[in-house]
């Protein structure tokens, strides 16, 4: 840390081995992350050290202690906070934010803490007065079902002239039909890189602003789909079309999850909720694809196959690889040929081939397999076909970072028996 020239620091360590770094008087650095927990007397000692430091981001939950004792130092060279996985009491919130009186910049993401526009407002003019920018997304559980009402009385306490015309910071609400307790409240545009969505779900929004542009969703970059029932039935989301589409414009991960009776009428609604043309990395999940899925599955590795910059797919069963054993060599027969990383579970060697014929650009394989004999067979036919690959076996996974492919490569039948598990 006392090199002159090192200005931004991710530590990616446990809070015990943050503790033995040795922090110089007058560190240099400017632009801090942090991403596992860390205790405040830790947090304190760095930030009394880091003179310099403006960007502080933490990756989880507000340290602990923070209300166990009196805050008398601040920290003022602190101009931007970003806090991710937030779930403290209000009033631990505010102690921890006075010590950060000169911040220009502020981003809270997780729950409950941000639901009274007027307290906020009082706390903000007296504490935090050069505050420019202050984003956030909550999810919110309340002990009593709410309705359109209850979220517009929630909504009205950011309807001030402080909200609307001072700060020019506008806020919705996220009212979930199906799960009334569950509340989201958020600021315009959504200040999360990565979005659940259930499409299949009815639901209620209220706005501070009647002006719901593109720019709403420009942040997200990662999307987690639940592909439920027929989603051109939903209403809610056909108005949200209306007023934006794609309705989520740079997303470059996909993720859709199956549930158990998942259908899709077209892989045209994928059109409107993105710009296909962005994604970069899709993933497909279920709790167990089986024979019932082959078509829906096939259609939608056809879609993606068209998409000009993908570069990584995953099918995922998260349990019963074997419901899918009978349709696999329909899978592998049109895995997207540009892939450069793929996911899969295999039931046997000729798979492998299949795939490694279609997939010239596969860099890295992570085959699921159920078998120890099956992994044996796959480490010794990459070994036999391919030059400088490295293997490893985890978590029920064959990884597999591919070396110079062997011309031709073929499948010793007298060495290696092609068995289904």
């Amino acid at each position: 840390m006392a090199q002159s020239n090192l200005r931004k620091v991710e530590l990616n360590i446990r809070n015990d081995r943050i503790s033995e770094i040795s922090w110089p008087l007058h560190c240099r650095i400017e632009h801090l992350i942090i991403n596992e927990n860390i205790t405040f007397d830790n947090l304190c000692r760095i930030l009394s050290s880091a003179s310099q430091l403006h960007k502080l981001i933490l990756k989880q939950d507000l340290p602990t202690m923070i209300d166990h004792r009196k805050l008398t130092s601040t920290f003022p060279q602190i101009t931007s906070l970003t806090i991710e996985q937030l779930d403290v009491p209000i009033d631990r919130l505010e102690s921890f934010l006075m010590l950060t009186p000169s911040l220009i910049y502020l981003k809270l993401i997780g729950k409950e803490c941000v639901t009274d526009g007027k307290r906020w407002e009082q706390f903000i003019q007296i504490n935090l007065p050069h505050l420019d920018t202050f984003q956030f997304f909550m999810d919110i559980k309340k002990p009593i079902g709410q309705t359109r009402e209850d979220l517009q009385i929630i909504l009205d306490s950011f309807r001030s002239s402080f909200w609307i015309e001072y700060k020019k910071w506008f806020i919705a609400g996220e009212l979930n039909i199906e799960r009334r307790h569950d509340i989201q409240l958020y600021t315009i545009p959504i200040c999360k890189s990565t979005l659940k969505y259930e499409l299949y779900s009815e639901k209620i929004f209220v706005y501070t602003t009647s002006d719901i542009s593109p720019s709403t969703t420009e942040n997200i970059n990662e999307l987690n789909l639940s592909l439920k029932m027929q989603i051109y039935d939903n209403n809610i989301l056909k108005q949200l079309l209306l007023q934006i589409n794609p309705l989520f414009p740079k997303v470059t991960k996909l993720q859709i999850k199956f549930d158990y009776e998942s259908t899709l009428k077209s892989t045209k609604i994928f059109q409107s909720l993105i710009d296909v043309s962005r994604l970069v990395e899709v993933t497909l999940e279920k709790y167990s694809f089986d024979k019932g899925d082959e078509i829906l599955l096939c259609e939608i590795i056809h879609f993606i196959e068209q998409l000009p910059n993908l570069t990584s797919l995953t099918i995922h069963n998260m349990f019963c690889k074997y419901e899918m054993y009978p349709f696999l060599d329909n899978i592998c027969s049109i895995i997207p040929r540009q892939i450069k990383y793929l996911q899969l579970a295999i039931s046997k060697l000729g798979q492998i081939k299949m795939i490694l014929d279609r997939c010239q650009y596969l860099s890295v394989a992570k085959f699921e397999t159920t078998r120890l004999k099956l992994s044996a067979e796959i480490t010794h036919w990459f070994t036999e076909n391919t030059i400088d690959s490295t293997l490893t076996r985890q978590n029920g996974c064959d990884i597999i970072w591919i070396g110079k492919r062997k011309s031709p490569m073929i499948v010793n039948h007298k060495r290696i028996k092609l068995s289904d598990d």
